[in-house]
């Protein structure tokens, strides 16, 4: 797959980092394994799996049944369940295949540029939390197609909203009396500070970078607000395929 041929080209995004002293900071690394979320906006990976995210409960609503492709289930609750619990695996899993191949490749393009490696010990949290977030990112898109019953709507809305509609809301929250903090806990806000180590940007780049983030919240509270989120999203979306009927409106 695609992902995979773009997995293995992180090593030489690497390299294109290399300064003067012919070394690359662990940050860099796991931003690079990470798909570059800071410069994306989400992990570069997220647009690939936005296909198998959106499709469990998407070929529910073309078939007007409530199924899983693995097992026959007695009611809507467990199906989405099953659903939950394979759209969590699958992301994930495909992340941790990504940040394998990434630092792979990684490993050899440096070795073949006579760079010393990077400190691996230091990108082993990066890497878990992009497979975690990988992970949530499934049950995102799975649970938004419960709740709005278009795939073509979801997809639209998890590529403009972190790009351009949550800058939006932010900004409009900012010139409200008491709520300039809120865009800080924005779902995608937190999401980018989550996976950016902002304290790894020198100099100057460093406020915009920050900019980019567009969240002041330390590594973990970002985790567990866009954890909560994810949480939230898929229990509406919970409700809603438990509610409504499989076929559409």
């Amino acid at each position: 797959m695609s992902w995979r041929f773009l997995s293995l080209l992180t090593g030489v995004t690497v390299l294109l980092d290399l300064g003067e002293r012919r070394t690359v900071s662990s940050a860099t690394v796991a931003d690079a394994i990470a798909g570059t979320p800071l410069a994306t906006q989400i992990p570069a990976l997220s647009f690939f799996m936005l296909v198998l995210g959106t499709g469990p409960v998407s070929t529910d609503l073309l078939s007007g049944a409530a199924r899983t492709t693995w097992l026959t289930v007695n009611g809507r609750r467990t199906a989405y369940a099953a659903k939950c619990a394979v759209g969590f695996t699958i992301g994930s899993g495909v992340a941790a295949v990504s940040a394998l191949l990434g630092t792979l490749s990684c490993t050899l393009s440096l070795a073949a540029a006579s760079a010393p490696q990077p400190a691996w010990e230091q990108v082993l949290a990066p890497a878990a939390r992009f497979t975690s977030w990988m992970g949530c990112w499934a049950l995102l898109c799975m649970a938004l197609v419960a709740l709005l019953r278009s795939r073509i709507v979801v997809v639209l809305l998890l590529i403009l909203w972190p790009l351009l509609g949550e800058r939006l809301a932010g900004a409009l929250l900012g010139h409200a009396p008491g709520l300039q903090s809120v865009k800080d806990w924005l779902p995608f806000a937190a999401g980018r500070a989550m996976l950016t180590d902002v304290t790894a940007v020198l100099g100057e780049d460093r406020s915009f970078a920050q900019a980019l983030i567009g969240s002041h919240l330390s590594r973990p509270v970002a985790t567990a607000v866009f954890a909560l989120y994810t949480a939230a999203i898929a229990a509406l979306g919970l409700w809603a395929y438990c509610r409504r009927d499989a076929n559409p409106a």
